[in-house]
């Protein structure tokens, strides 16, 4: 023992040699923790091992540095299959540099056997997937872990405990009975043992003798001879061999008794262990269909449940982000709105008629809607006459897909239009999409019937470019069709139902350009 404050080692007077403190104080500790020690030693001795861990710990909490009492706790916790726990204390030991330490020696013999620390460490991840599995109440595979624990580690009192409790919640109370007795016989003292023993008396009404029983002392020692089946023993200091009886039977008498023995053997075998054992095989086989019909409906139960919640979930997700989608939608075409009025209000109504395009006039509501339709209404015509004039030019100079689109957005704008839809579908006639000329020729005549003269006759029956027939014929007999006549200039005519003074048709000559285009100089203006 040592000087707290100098470190000089003490001798037998009450102060210290080096600096002259008192240490009669530091000795009177240094006894207890003594004291303490040979308690512990003493109820080990006897395997009261919950009594010998808790008086080293107290002697350990008098002084830390009491070596033989860290080493003596680390032995005592590996007799109880604490190895970890062991382990710890050895090393704080070793630390402790303390000369000939026989927590060297332990440390060296568990680090040079390989498969037992690899046994230690997988009887520690057993235990600890053992209590995972009770905590989620799976009890089949926890005491399958547990079992593996108690082959590896026959010592490990912890496991004999949870082992013996599973007993318990299943009402097996003998085999918890065995497992505790035999936690007994490594720590006669343990609390839980006692207590669980107790639970397992109150519910059998069986009373637990811990007794461990040993062969007389005195009981002699006999060795038999297999050669001769001489038995031979000691009595005093004289060796006595008795020998072997022998009775000579006959062959006939072995005979029967063997037959009747196998005789005896087969009956017994098929009354009494053949239908015990298949009644326990059929009764284990149809409790584990039963549990796991029941598990499975359960758990089909869950999962079920589950999707549902998760549709439920799903469907409200969806419904929200729809929710905000429309809020966001709307709050962005109010501040489109607001852009376009701004625009308009500084006289820029080119880029407000653009503003308000990008407008979503569907989500528009109370006040908003209002002033979406009055703006709509007042750059409607802007927006026509921008278009018409960009068709009409793009028409004169041949680019009939700008056209196409400038008179789309020009009808889109003013439906009323003849001049902008009649044109819209020579745009399409002259690209090569008679489908689509065909299609805005029947709706220009359905809207201005009074303008079929001008349009029935450029309608046509296939995607080929034949030209309607009017059904007259000529002095042949040939169907005359109406875009057939042209004047002296190629130029398509049509009737104007009048006559001139020789009672002949008088014809209104439709102009066209060099590409074969309808040219009216009152129609293709620029509208200011």
């Amino acid at each position: 023992m040592r000087c707290i404050y100098c470190g000089t080692p003490l001798s037998s007077i009450d102060y210290c040699t080096g600096c002259g403190a008192d240490v009669t104080l530091l000795k009177r500790i240094g006894r207890i923790s003594n004291l303490l020690y040979n308690e512990g030693l003493e109820k080990a001795q006897v395997r009261d091992l919950s009594g010998a861990i808790a008086c080293l710990k107290r002697s350990l909490k008098f002084n830390k540095e009491n070596v033989a009492a860290r080493n003596l706790l680390g032995l005592v916790y590996f007799e109880t299959g604490e190895v970890v726990s062991a382990l710890s204390e050895w090393v704080i030991s070793k630390n402790l540099n303390v000369p000939d330490n026989v927590a060297d020696v332990y440390i060296a013999k568990l680090q040079s056997n390989k498969n037992k620390l690899d046994t230690i460490n997988q009887t520690i991840r057993k235990y600890n997937q053992a209590l995972l599995y009770c905590r989620q109440d799976n009890e089949d595979m926890a005491m399958i872990q547990l079992k593996k624990v108690l082959a590896q580690n026959p010592k490990f009192i912890k496991a004999y405990h949870l082992l013996a409790l599973l007993y318990l919640k299943r009402q097996d109370y003998e085999k918890a009975r065995k497992l505790l007795k035999k936690a007994a016989y490594i720590d006669t003292t343990n609390t839980t043992t006692l207590r669980y023993l107790k639970e397992v008396e109150l519910a059998t009404g069986i009373s637990t003798s811990l007794e461990v029983k040993h062969k007389k002392k005195y009981a002699r020692e006999e060795t038999v001879n297999r050669l001769t089946g001489a038995t031979t023993y000691m009595n005093g200091n004289e060796m006595i061999i008795q020998p072997a009886t022998f009775r000579e039977s006959s062959a006939a008498a072995t005979f029967f008794n063997i037959f009747l023995g196998l005789i005896l053997g087969g009956a017994i075998v098929w009354f009494l262990a053949v239908p015990a054992t298949r009644q326990s095989v059929n009764a284990s086989a149809n409790k584990q269909v039963t549990d796991a019909n029941t598990k499975m409906a359960q758990q089909v139960a869950q999962v079920q449940g589950l999707e549902e919640q998760i549709e439920t979930y799903q469907s409200e997700v969806d419904a929200a982000n729809k929710t905000k989608d429309d809020a966001n939608k709307k709050v962005e075409s109010y501040d489109q709105l607001l852009k376009a009025a701004g625009t308009y209000l500084t006289g820029d109504q080119s880029s407000a008629a653009a503003q308000l395009a990008e407008v979503d006039g569907e989500s528009m509501t109370g006040e908003g809607k209002n002033l979406y339709t009055s703006l709509n209404t007042l750059l409607q015509d802007y927006v026509f006459n921008e278009a018409y004039n960009k068709a009409g030019t793009a028409y004169m100079a041949g680019d009939y897909a700008t056209a196409i689109t400038e008179y789309t957005k020009a009808v889109a704008a003013n439906p009323d239009s003849f001049d902008a839809i009649n044109y819209l579908a020579w745009s399409y006639r002259n690209s090569g999409d008679t489908v689509n000329a065909d299609k805005t020729f029947k709706e220009a005549l359905q809207k201005f019937p009074a303008k079929a003269s001008e349009i029935q006759p450029y309608i046509t029956n296939t995607s080929s470019g034949t030209e309607t027939q009017t059904g007259e014929t000529d002095a042949s007999g040939n169907p005359v069709t109406q875009t057939g006549e042209t004047d002296a200039s190629g130029n398509p005519v049509t009737q104007t139902g009048e006559t001139d003074a020789s009672g002949n048709p008088v014809t209104q000559t439709k102009e066209t350009d060099a590409s074969g285009n309808p040219v009216d100089a009152d129609d293709i203006t620029t509208i200011q």
